[in-house]
């Protein structure tokens, strides 16, 4: 029996959705008989497209880890709190929404929230202020494209199997035994000193980061993960990941950096 097609359902900044076909290259053979890792879930698009058997799926976003847990508890809750909100949708509706949203956590209809926000906010960015705040303004659609309730029960399906955490990526690699398949996108590096391009939660991360999730890599290497790390193509990136395979990817990003934007490659990593 082929398996059902499930695209990611939000829209995300460094979302993979327009790479998946050149990734999904890269994964082994048999990612079904494998525990898939991946700790920077964000929208989720080599997930979806691999849709593993059994693993941990996790992100620090905490709101967004909360959207994907109630839609594998509840399709049904999420999809009724989701039509009422569409129903209602405006500028007005949609500051009057952010406001309750930055006020409340954990229940089905702050999944519903979460999913209308995304698909109504400006460029479907997801940030937030030093007070962990969203603050991303209106986007001004008047009419949002919304999951309809067959496609929330086939990903509600998916996840039926899946650990759903929010933590950090080392308290999920932790976990890792030797024959795991691991997938690492984490946030970018910043391109110069004062540029980031990650505010999904209030923690930044920079190079520093960067060197750390490169040494775990390693460490989790030498245990006998099968590994596979998507980045951008910056030396700092490659100097981090000598020894392994490097491959550049067909697409160049736009980046915005102050009043500048840069373009930035994409590369894939990985030690097997």
């Amino acid at each position: 029996m082929e398996t059902p097609k499930i695209t990611p359902f939000l829209r995300w900044a460094g979302g993979k959705s327009k790479l998946i076909s050149q990734i999904e290259q890269f994964v082994p053979d048999d990612i079904q008989k494998r525990k898939y890792l991946e700790p920077f879930l964000g929208a989720g698009s080599l997930f979806f497209r691999t849709q593993p058997t059994y693993g941990i799926i996790s992100d620090l976003n905490s709101q967004l880890i909360n959207c994907y847990s109630k839609i594998k508890e509840r399709p049904d809750a999420v999809y009724d709190s989701l039509q009422k909100l569409t129903k209602n949708n405006g500028e007005d509706f949609y500051y009057l929404t952010r406001e309750k949203f930055n006020r409340s956590n954990n229940t089905y209809i702050q999944a519903a929230r979460f999913i209308y926000l995304n698909k109504t906010c400006y460029n479907g960015l997801y940030r937030v202020n030093l007070k962990g705040n969203f603050n991303v303004p209106f986007g001004k659609i008047n009419t949002p494209s919304i999951l309809n309730y067959d496609s929330l029960k086939s990903i509600s399906h998916l996840l039926k199997d899946i650990e759903i955490v929010s933590c950090s990526y080392q308290s999920v690699l932790n976990n890792s035994k030797k024959g795991n398949f691991i997938y690492l996108d984490p946030p970018y590096p910043p391109l110069n000193k004062t540029a980031f391009f990650n505010s999904y939660t209030k923690d930044l991360f920079g190079i520093n980061e960067q060197i750390e999730l490169a040494n775990y890599a390693n460490q989790m290497s030498k245990r006998g993960c099968l590994i596979l790390i998507s980045n951008a193509d910056t030396q700092e990136v490659r100097k981090l990941y000598k020894g392994w395979k490097i491959e550049k990817l067909n697409i160049t990003r736009w980046i915005s950096c102050k009043t500048d934007r840069k373009k930035v490659d994409e590369l894939i990593i990985r030690n097997f």
